[in-house]
């Protein structure tokens, strides 16, 4: 399998959709509701959005699992027990803090929808690094 320091590129590739996926679970299924209410969107604000911007969704997802993958290796870690262990923290401790800059600064100060947004970083974490430590 090709690799880049190390870092699985297929893993990665499939730690990416997989995240992606995430998202539009949490975003597109889930969570819609509370996260739209939250941001004060309706549903007429998505409509004649140019959709090419989800491919930049996807860019992102790309770089943080060659990031994920690439801390996972720098570690020694391949069982996903120990991966899910790694990614948890960082979900919590990086990702989370992150999550609420838009919270603290944005407009609307909503705990529903900053607690989509934190949420779903957790789980797309989590999710990532489960992927990467199958394909190690």
């Amino acid at each position: 399998m090709p690799r880049i320091a190390g870092v699985n590129l297929v893993g990665v590739l499939l730690a990416a959709v997989a995240m992606f996926f995430v998202g539009f679970l949490w975003y597109g299924l889930l969570f819609s509701d509370i996260w739209m209410a939250g941001r004060g969107y309706v549903e007429a604000d998505f409509e004649g959005a140019n959709q090419a911007w989800m491919a930049g969704g996807l860019l992102i997802e790309l770089v943080m699992a060659f990031g994920l993958g690439w801390l996972l290796k720098r570690q020694g870690i391949s069982m996903m027990s120990t991966a899910l262990a790694f990614a948890l923290p960082l979900g919590l401790l990086i990702a989370v803090p992150l999550a609420s800059y838009e919270f603290i600064y944005g407009l609307q100060h909503s705990v529903g929808a900053w607690l989509v947004d934190a949420s779903h970083r957790v789980v797309t974490l989590l999710v990532g690094a489960a992927v990467l430590s199958l394909l190690d």
